[in-house]
């Protein structure tokens, strides 16, 4: 009689991770689960720093490290005073403008490197020739670009958006005025209302209020 043992050889199964944590790690390399929560715990601090001296639209800690921090932090102090000025950066959306400057920086160092060294590199091919092929970076290049172009259009970076931003906001206020921090006027402040439009008729929002027109009549 022959007598057929099932051999398993999976091996010991996995702690979980608040198990792993609690037992520790023997060796002197902290484990992959270590490594993650200590990376996640490092991030959460940095998003929950609060703004350095004391201006509310100062650059994020997040963005002020890594290879592309000195690029990524010189668009924010070049945009964000002029997105300020025309309300189109708040506190609220300093995560949001965050990633434009750190996809914008990635842009720049993408394209700083193909200026340098090309967008081709000779490579041996599998019959032991050599090719031409596109390297990495230029699909870096253009990823990035699609991302600025995208988060372009929530703060209105090219003229085009700037122009459908501004009349969106010009719409707003007309419906909803004191949205944009400025009061209701009164009725015994007309005169004062009366030359507020007058001013507002050579700005860049009274000028695309006088460009609506009502929309076409069906006969």
């Amino acid at each position: 009689m022959f007598f057929c043992w099932r051999i398993d050889m999976r091996g010991r199964k996995p702690d979980a991770p608040g198990l792993q944590q609690a037992k520790g790690n023997p060796g002197r390399r902290k484990s992959a689960v270590q490594k993650r929560m200590d990376e996640a715990e490092r991030i959460a601090g940095l998003l929950a720093q609060a703004p350095t001296g004391g201006d509310p639209l100062a650059p994020p800690a997040i963005i002020e490290q890594g290879p592309a921090a000195s690029a990524a932090v010189a668009v924010w102090r070049d945009l964000a005073p002029r997105l300020r000025a025309t309300q189109r950066l708040q506190p609220q959306h300093r995560p949001m403008f965050a990633l434009f400057c750190v996809y914008f920086s990635e842009w720049v160092i993408a394209n700083e490197d193909i200026k340098a060294n090309g967008l081709t590199q000779r490579v041996k091919t599998v019959a032991g020739g050599v090719m031409e092929r596109t390297r990495p970076i230029v699909a870096i290049r253009d990823k990035a670009f699609d991302l600025v172009m995208k988060l372009s259009e929530r703060f209105g970076l090219t003229p085009s958006d700037e122009y459908s931003l501004f009349r969106e906001q010009a719409v707003a206020f007309a419906a909803n005025p004191g949205l944009f921090d400025r009061e209701q006027p009164q009725k015994a402040d007309a005169e004062p209302a009366a030359a507020e439009a007058q001013a507002d008729n050579g700005s860049l929002i009274g000028a695309m209020d006088r460009m609506d027109s009502a929309p076409p009549t069906l006969n």
